[in-house]
């Protein structure tokens, strides 16, 4: 829990410097769920 309170700080001092990696913790911490992109492949 600590960590996502540090990177949710983060995000209030420094949207633009968020990577996905970070926001995806965040994100599933609060319970979403993250789906594989699908590939179209012809």
């Amino acid at each position: 829990m600590p960590d996502i309170e540090k990177i949710i700080q983060k995000m209030k001092r420094q949207p633009n410097g968020i990577r996905f990696q970070e926001l995806a913790k965040v994100l599933e911490y609060n319970g979403y769920k993250m789906k594989p992109k699908k590939r179209n492949i012809s």
